[in-house]
């Protein structure tokens, strides 16, 4: 007779090896694309003149949203959702938890003082221990993927250097969720970086996060992964002039 005990140990050698290969698995960029687009078409608030006003957002969903370009954004977060958190931001204030499900943080800068203002990502990632992204994480299940977007890119003199900088946040999520999928998303570069030399802010990014970059080109939305091989792709670089 012919044993069958190594076949079924192969099994579930290769189911195991499966279940790995999930947990490793990188973010598809056409599901950040359709995801940054959403956000855009339903969550952007304007400022007083109409443009578009800087904010972060963070969501967690199941993991074929970061994977599977046909899985859609509006089951997970439909535009009733949206649209709330969107009024919320026009009107100055901060989503906390705001929608059912409980999936979404988001936030517009903050006013401290008359002469200090809380960036919105570093809203959302302190204090480190009670942040609203901490909630979020205990909230969010070890198979889930967490996107971190803000509209543009963290200012370096604020956010990347200064005493105030985001990076120690940054740090907690991902250690909170080590092997698991992240990404951290921008779509414009801050205005007052766009003279700058990025390279190395975004690699020190990229060394916590994994970071894109989701920008309309002719009205249609492209994302692609900032670092390689910590090469900076001059996609998400300010355009050369």
């Amino acid at each position: 007779m012919v044993s069958v005990v190594p076949l079924r140990g192969l099994v579930i050698f290769l189911c195991l090896l499966h279940l790995c290969v999930q947990g490793i698995q990188g973010v598809n960029t056409v599901c950040l694309a359709k995801m940054t687009q959403y956000f855009y078409d339903n969550v952007q608030p304007k400022t007083g003149q109409g443009a578009n006003a800087q904010y972060a957002l963070s969501i967690y969903v199941p993991p074929a949203h970061c994977t599977d370009k046909h899985a859609n954004i509006e089951n997970e977060f439909d535009k009733f959702q949206a649209a709330q958190v969107k009024n919320l931001l026009n009107n100055g204030a901060k989503c906390e938890f705001c929608t059912k499900p409980k999936n979404v943080i988001a936030s517009r800068p903050v006013k401290k003082d008359e002469k200090t203002t809380e960036h919105s990502e570093h809203v959302l990632l302190y204090p480190i221990g009670n942040s609203l992204m901490d909630k979020l994480l205990a909230k969010a299940r070890d198979q889930s993927c967490v996107v971190f977007y803000s509209y543009n890119s963290p200012c370096v003199k604020t956010c990347l250097q200064s005493a105030d900088n985001i990076l120690e946040g940054l740090r907690n999520w991902i250690n909170k969720r080590k092997g698991q999928m992240n990404a951290f998303v921008f779509q414009d570069i801050w205005q007052k970086d766009k003279d700058k030399d990025l390279q190395t802010e975004f690699q020190n990014i990229d060394a916590i996060v994994p970071l894109y970059r989701c920008m309309r080109n002719s009205n249609v939305m492209e994302c692609r992964k900032c670092v390689e091989n910590k090469v900076v792709d001059p996609f998400c670089l300010p355009k050369k002039k």
